[in-house]
């Protein structure tokens, strides 16, 4: 709904300017029914104009038709086919005609819907900048709303097919709530995961992949414009008001048109306002501390993840500083968030920093994938290291930005969502472990003693200051784990059977509740 006086937008709006003959000189926009625009004289095809005005996925039947039609209504945005090839580097220049748009526009959302997130069709409608930060935070009034989206497309190819013109949407989520009334310092300019280019069905799903769209991060303020997919957190309406408007100039931090530009995504990130530590010219670093993440599969299809660090987040969905995955991908990566029976997938995760704390970090394959975890950004960590950790082979790979290699790995078919974790200290490294915690491990490996009783079969812990025992795994030499057994408790005497052991050399491995390890080797001889 629009308040009274805005019109409804489609083609007939739609002009080309005549700078040869004036400055405000512009002809209306010819049609064709036909599949095929033309650039000069402008001429738009009618065949490729949808809106997407209520909640759903991108399969095709959540789009409506306008044909010729001025039938996007106020307050709605509406995708177009482009009129065809320009010079390289170069863009078409359409000239919206018509009344300006004023007052409040209210836009419907919906929950996920089996885990899948619901999409609304909406943008910026007014003659100014749209602030998306004054937006989201109009509480409770917006309180429906969970994050942004913006379409993004690989511009090398020509097609009018989406099941041959890759595509998708990049996330955007706002971050904290901008309370010093100064929109224009820098701050807050929140987060943004670039789009992975997929092939699609008419059932908005995916089939192949074929690149990623790049990371600008400039999506606060929405320029003139600009369309945007409004993704809800719940079932209820959106309104869009006079009040977050603005004056904010394009091309400066924090309002860039989202227009697919072909640019590399290995070029940099714009992360906003250049800043200085210079004595003379100091100015306050507003970005938020955060790690960029690739995950590269088989070396084609690229995943753009955000893992960032506030002091108010939690280690579960925070509204505006989490954003939902815009794919429901065959083979994907992401922060699996939520309750373990209800979680989501996220490319934006948001945590507070702790040296212990364990991330998880899923994978989901449909084959048999060589997989690529690459660090490619790094913004005032608060961590001096950090790692992949696999629970399953207990083993830690290093996360840095220093090598384009990353950390590699192979994986069968499969969901894992609880096996992977990012961390920051590796026990096995001496670095990562904090003073007191060295001194507090040497007392309990002073203590605590292993003896392989091979005439009784069972290997014997001695524990006389009854540390308490949070697992105990034995592992062959081959990496596999042959004993497994949790929450021992408290007591001074363990013993473990060993006697369908194959002969060996064995590793133990104790953990306490207090994360202490404790590794010791037994020699199994059974004959």
């Amino acid at each position: 709904a629009a308040a009274p006086g805005n019109r409804s937008f489609g083609v007939q709006h739609l002009y080309e300017p005549q700078p040869g003959i004036s400055l405000t000189a512009a002809q209306q926009a010819a049609t064709t029914t036909g599949r095929d625009g033309i650039t000069s004289p402008m001429t738009i095809s009618t065949r490729w104009l949808y809106t997407h005005r209520f909640p759903g996925t991108e399969a095709e039947g959540n789009y409506q038709r306008m044909n010729g039609n001025n039938a996007a209504p106020a307050g709605f945005g509406f995708t177009m086919k482009g009129v065809g090839l320009t010079a390289p580097g170069g863009d078409q220049v359409y000239e919206f005609r018509g009344r300006p748009n004023t007052g409040t526009f209210t836009i419907p959302v919906a929950a996920p819907v089996g885990g899948v997130a619901q999409m609304t069709l909406s943008g910026n409608p007014y003659p100014s900048a749209l602030d998306l930060n004054k937006l989201f935070y109009d509480l409770p009034e917006n309180a429906a709303l969970g994050t942004f989206w913006f379409y993004d497309e690989d511009r090398t190819v020509a097609s009018h097919y989406y099941t041959n013109k890759p595509y998708g949407y990049g996330v955007y989520t706002v971050g904290p709530e901008d309370t010093d009334g100064d929109p224009h310092d820098g701050d807050n300019l929140g987060s943004y995961a670039a789009a992975p280019f997929y092939y699609w069905n008419s059932g908005g799903g995916t089939t192949g992949g074929a690149g990623t769209g790049g990371s600008d991060q400039n999506k606060r303020f929405a320029p003139i414009g600009q369309g945007i997919m409004f993704v809800g957190d719940a079932n209820g309406n959106v309104s869009i008001k006079n009040e977050y408007r603005l004056f904010y100039k394009e091309d400066t931090a924090g309002s860039v048109f989202q227009r697919p530009n072909g640019n590399d995504p290995s070029n940099e990130t714009n992360l906003g306002p250049s800043f200085s530590t210079s004595a003379e010219t100091a100015t306050i670093d507003y970005r938020t501390p955060q790690m960029r993440l690739w995950a590269i599969f088989d070396d084609a299809v690229t995943r753009d993840m955000v893992l960032a660090f506030y002091e108010q987040a939690t280690d579960g969905y925070d509204r505006g500083l989490d954003g939902l995955s815009a794919q429901d991908l065959k083979t994907d990566a992401y922060f699996p968030v939520g309750n373990d029976n209800a979680r989501l997938p996220y490319v934006i995760n948001s945590v507070n920093y702790e040296g212990n704390k364990q991330i998880p970090f899923a994978f989901k394959l449909n084959k048999t994938t060589n997989i690529r975890l690459r660090v490619v950004e790094e913004v005032k960590k608060p961590y001096e290291h950090a790692y992949l950790f696999d629970s399953q082979e207990n083993t830690y790979k290093e996360l840095t930005s220093s090598t384009l290699a990353g950390v590699t790995l192979s994986l069968p078919a499969g969901i894992y969502d609880n096996r992977f974790f990012i961390v920051f200290r590796n026990p096995n490294l001496k670095r990562d472990i904090p003073e007191n915690e060295i001194e507090a491990k040497d007392v309990v490996l002073e203590n605590v003693n292993f003896f392989q009783n091979n005439p009784v079969q069972q290997l014997e812990v001695s524990n006389p200051e009854g540390y308490t025992i949070k697992s105990a795994m034995v592992y062959d030499m081959n990496g596999k784990l042959v004993i497994q057994e949790n929450n021992l408790g408290a007591k001074n005497k363990y013993s473990f059977y060993t006697g369908n052991l194959s002969d060996g050399v064995y590793l133990v491995k104790l953990t306490t509740t207090e994360d202490i390890s404790i590794d010791s080797k037994v020699i199994v001889h059974n004959k």
